[in-house]
């Protein structure tokens, strides 16, 4: 087998999310497998340890740019500090480029597709989306006057085509979302991978229903626990089990005014593979995705 070197950029690891769990997956794949020197570079979460077991085989550089610093900022406070960040990151990632030399350099598509064809450091630049393309550089969640959110998603999306089109491949998750990259010729899918093997699967015999992912809108458990209410009625002997992380406050909310007994938050888990095999249904109640890595992951483990 030829020896490749691969970097990866990604903003962190510590959170427990798709993209995360994707990229430490392959990461660890091409390192123990193939013997490939990997390297993953961040940008954010600097003392944070990776939420998913990443193989000692595969490197680490942390470019300490602290994006997570905009969180909180007003808009007009975030685009300055946002700039300002961009420039320092596009001097540390081109010096730490030319330094590894790589053959393939892999962006996720974060903060650094927006100069990442500019770094001439001879490798081959590859861009992986892990998001639709109905649902990426998303403004509904900004609270701005109308007008302004449409001209700039606009020219934002104008930037990133312009960006996409330089790139030697770029891919997607789904042959769906690649049908709709019509300005695009160096497009592929590859699907997700399977995150884990499971040993044993569900009996589907204990009154348990289970869903997961990022305390987050997208991912829709605000209907799902509205839903819950009128199950929990007429079967009062199931629970509704959720797991993640993020801002459970509103959540939280719909339990009490809803006064559920049998709908418990949870932090979450290295081991969702056990909760999966513990529980009879899962249920995906996102308002969209990019893939759905945890439909493939509970269908493993036969709920």
């Amino acid at each position: 087998l030829m020896s490749l070197k691969i970097v990866y950029c990604i903003p962190s690891l510590y959170y427990p999310s798709g993209m995360e769990r994707v990229v430490t997956l392959k990461a660890n794949y091409f390192a123990e497998v193939y013997g490939y020197e990997v390297v993953i570079i961040l940008t954010d979460g600097k003392d944070k340890k990776p939420f998913y077991s990443l193989s000692p085989l595969v490197r680490i550089i942390n470019l300490d740019i602290n994006y997570d610093e905009l969180y909180g900022k007003s808009f007009l406070k975030k685009i300055v500090l946002y700039l300002k960040k961009q420039r320092i990151f596009k001097k540390r990632l081109r010096d730490c480029l030319f330094s590894l030399k790589p053959d393939i350099s892999i962006s996720t598509l974060r903060r650094e597709i927006n100069f990442f064809n500019s770094i001439k450091d001879g490798s081959i630049k590859i861009g992986e989306i892990h998001f639709s393309k109905a649902n990426y550089r998303d403004f509904k969640s900004e609270k701005f006057i109308n007008i302004v959110q449409k001209l700039i998603a606009f020219f934002w999306m104008r930037q990133l085509i312009y960006q996409l089109k330089k790139l030697d491949r770029f891919i997607t998750l789904t042959e769906e979302d690649k049908m709709l990259w019509t300005e695009l010729k160096n497009i592929q899918t590859i699907n997700n991978p399977l995150s884990f093997f499971p040993d044993r699967i569900s009996q589907c015999d204990n009154k348990q229903i289970i869903a997961a992912g990022r305390y987050v809108p997208q991912k829709g458990f605000d209907l799902l626990i509205e839903a819950w209410s009128l199950v929990e009625k007429k079967y009062p002997d199931w629970k509704l089990l959720i797991f993640g992380d993020g801002d459970r406050k509103l959540l939280e909310n719909i339990i009490i005014k809803n006064n559920l007994q049998n709908c418990y938050l949870n932090h979450s888990t290295n081991d969702i593979a056990s909760e999966f095999i513990n529980s009879s249904i899962y249920v995906l109640s996102s308002r969209f995705e990019g893939f759905g890595l945890v439909i493939t992951e509970a269908m493993a483990c036969g709920v």
